[in-house]
């Protein structure tokens, strides 16, 4: 009997492309190859890439020659590339990554596991194909997955594509228009992952608040939720990647009151100056940003509220980037990412007049994190002393700590909650009596007996 061909693969980028990157893997096995975690114990290593911006590309081309030289240092025989950069420059890697021996587009994954045969079987020339180059299709099942993720969570992708125009951003010319999945089909989903005994949904999409306006012109985010929430085994459903003036009064009830609901919202509202917003194409106002994050605070008391904001958009003034200091410091966000501008081809920003130099937007970026880790760090004082339900995620062999998260963490971007060796196995949900605050993490102790997982 032959040994199975062996499989790697490194999933770069953002949460969607976490669950291509699975659904592609559970072709893989539903095919009869292996998975192997390490790269160095592979026959051919697939790379997820990610475009959306310059670092993001770079980090992807990097690892893709980091990985190649395996070739010659090891065993592997082929590399492929999959994801957001392969859609978006296919040819420029064809020609130009000779390392490369596939590349696939946003495509439908079921095919690669033929081509890994063929890499390894086949001929020894250099084979490179482009798998449905054009407009990404969908949306597509997420039901056969190769979960990558702890025990403790799993990512709901509800949809795929973005209808927004934001100057900034080239994600819809990757991923195409909004395409949403039936709501059976997500149940479905969630029924599966439940069974897998996951614990908590990350509800993901381009914009999680545009579900359902594809299929019956209304926003069904609410529905779909509420559905979700009847799925057994299932505890927190937290919803990512909401758009701002889309969040609407079913939404903040469904928090607010729904037992399975994380009062937590994911909410990037990139600015707040309006001639940011504007310059963005935003849709929205510095006025109407701060009524709705105003709304969520009032509607959905405890919250925990996570954005995202950009610097150094071409024509900052130091009058916008004082704003969006106000911003940070009066409203007190309890998770915040700031980015630099990135000056990305084929969007309407990059020809934009007034583009900000990158060591100014740098320095922004520092001054306004410098804020936010006052403000996170006051948020988590304010959580000594108090008990709280944290999920495990698992134990961290480097800080020989069990970790985990509260309510106010999203995996991977987020904070955790650290625990000492043996207090609990990933799945758990615990109670923990937090006895010390850091920046960007918590320590504590169990406060009762673990949960069975």
């Amino acid at each position: 009997m032959n040994e199975a061909i062996r499989v790697s693969m490194i999933s770069l980028g953002c949460a969607r492309n976490l669950v291509d990157s699975e659904v592609l893997l559970g072709h893989v096995v539903e095919e009869g190859l292996q998975v192997v975690k390490d790269p160095e114990d592979a026959d051919v290593v697939v790379v997820n890439t990610c475009g959306f911006i310059e670092t993001a590309k770079q980090e992807s081309i990097d690892t893709i020659l980091s990985v190649a030289r395996l070739k010659e240092e090891g065993n592997l025989k082929g590399v492929i590339a999959v994801g957001c950069l392969a859609q978006r420059y296919g040819d420029d890697l064809r020609k130009n990554v000779k390392e490369l021996d596939a590349v696939f587009g946003l495509s439908d994954y079921s095919g690669v596991p033929a081509v890994v045969r063929r890499i390894v079987n086949g001929s020894s020339k250099r084979w490179v194909a482009t798998v449905d180059g054009g407009k990404p299709k969908g949306p597509r099942s997420d039901t056969k997955r190769f979960l990558l993720t702890p025990k403790s969570f799993a990512y709901l992708r509800i949809s795929e594509g973005c209808d927004h125009t934001c100057t900034f951003c080239a994600i819809p010319k990757m991923r195409g228009k909004n395409r949403s999945k039936p709501i059976d089909v997500l149940v479905e989903e969630a029924k599966n992952l439940a069974a897998a005994g996951i614990k908590e949904l990350v509800v993901v999409a381009e914009d999680s608040t545009a579900y359902g306006l594809d299929t019956t012109r209304k926003r069904q985010i609410h529905v779909l939720l509420d559905k979700l929430g009847e799925v057994e085994g299932i505890e927190w459903i937290r919803l990512m990647y909401a758009y701002p003036h889309t969040v609407a009064p079913e939404l903040t009830t469904f928090l607010r009151e729904h037992p399975k609901a994380v009062k937590y919202l994911d909410i990037p509202i990139q600015h707040i100056s309006s001639p940011m917003l504007k310059a963005m194409k935003r849709g929205v106002s510095g006025e109407q940003v701060r009524g709705i994050l105003d709304r969520l605070r009032s509607e959905v008391p405890g919250i925990a509220v996570r954005s995202t904001l950009i610097a150094g958009f071409p024509g900052e003034t130091e009058a916008d980037f004082q704003a969006a200091k106000e911003l940070v410091t009066s409203y007190r966000f309890e998770r915040l990412g700031v980015f630099p501008y990135s000056q990305e081809e084929d969007t309407p920003a990059f020809d934009m007049p007034d583009q900000i130099p990158a060591e100014v937007a740098q320095a922004r970026v520092a001054e306004l994190m410098e804020l936010q880790r006052s403000v996170m760090h006051g948020f988590h004082k304010g959580l000594v002393g108090k008990t709280l339900p944290v999920l495990v995620d698992g134990y961290d062999a480097e800080a020989k700590q069990v970790v985990g998260r509260t309510w106010a963490d999203a995996p991977e971007v987020d904070g955790r909650v650290l625990l000492p060796k043996g207090a609990a196995e990933a799945g758990q949900m615990v109670q923990v009596k937090i006895t010390e605050a850091h920046e960007y993490e918590l320590s504590g102790k169990l406060a009762g007996a673990a949960k069975k997982a």
